[in-house]
């Protein structure tokens, strides 16, 4: 009976630690970097350093401005104040130059800056005028773009990358990389480069379109509903070791 009893006080310590650590992840803290940075003229958007989690628009609502924070979750969350004197945010910096914003998330270490105690992730938030060019080259990062660009161009190791909306030129490469791009109208001038070790794409046209695609890989499984047309635009390139690719 004794033997019993401890078994089972070990396994309710254990249940409660799991339904801890879970509500845990629930708490979270906030840092402010910087911002709101008025974008009103800004051409350009430039985001670099080790991880992050970005959101760009170029939709009519709001005004035309970014937003750069931290946030806290887990345990460091609950500690930061006595445990965690530096902000999760200390090596992040945001600054405008003439029509180009540029942003610097600093390096830290973990996947998109986690660590066992001190779970920090830097969030963008912008706001830009349609036909923005945008640069991003991270280590990791989460991506999403929504409206209207003049050119994209992304580079980051382990990348999960959206858009929605229409890019003239798009240039999106990675180690380990998922792409999803659904283009809301064509021009007939867009090139789409999409290329990575490790590749999971998918390009959707809402309106059916004559597009020409190659694809070089060392294994790959393409499923495309469009033809191929030679010459056409949208063009569009994918590479990588191995592929999976989508084509709608």
């Amino acid at each position: 009976m004794r033997k019993r009893t401890i078994v089972l006080s070990i396994l309710g310590g254990l249940v409660g630690l799991i339904v801890l650590d879970g509500s845990v992840q629930l708490i979270q803290a906030s840092d402010a970097i910087s911002g709101p940075v008025d974008l009103s003229g800004v051409t350009r958007l430039e985001v670099r350093g080790a991880a992050s989690d970005i959101s760009i628009s170029t939709r009519s609502e709001g005004k035309p401005q970014a937003v750069l924070s931290g946030t806290r979750r887990g345990w460091g969350a609950i500690w930061h104040s006595g445990w965690f004197s530096r902000p999760c945010t200390e090596q992040a910096r945001m600054a405008r130059n003439g029509t180009t914003l540029t942003v610097d998330m600093g390096e830290r270490g973990g996947f998109f800056g986690w660590n066992d105690w001190d779970d920090c992730t830097l969030t963008l938030v912008a706001k830009l005028a349609p036909e923005a060019e945008v640069l991003i080259d991270q280590k990791a990062a989460r991506m999403q773009l929504d409206g209207d660009f003049a050119t994209v161009d992304v580079n980051s190791d382990a990348g999960d990358f959206a858009l929605a909306g229409h890019a003239t030129s798009v240039s999106v490469s990675g180690a380990a990389l998922r792409a999803r791009l659904t283009f809301e109208r064509v021009m007939q001038t867009e090139a789409i480069k999409v290329s990575g070790t490790m590749l999971d794409a998918s390009i959707n046209f809402l309106v059916p379109t004559p597009i020409s695609y190659g694809v070089e890989a060392v294994a790959s499984f393409v499923d495309s509903a469009l033809a191929n047309t030679p010459g056409a635009k949208p063009s569009i390139t994918i590479r990588g070791e191995m592929v999976h690719a989508t084509i709608r």
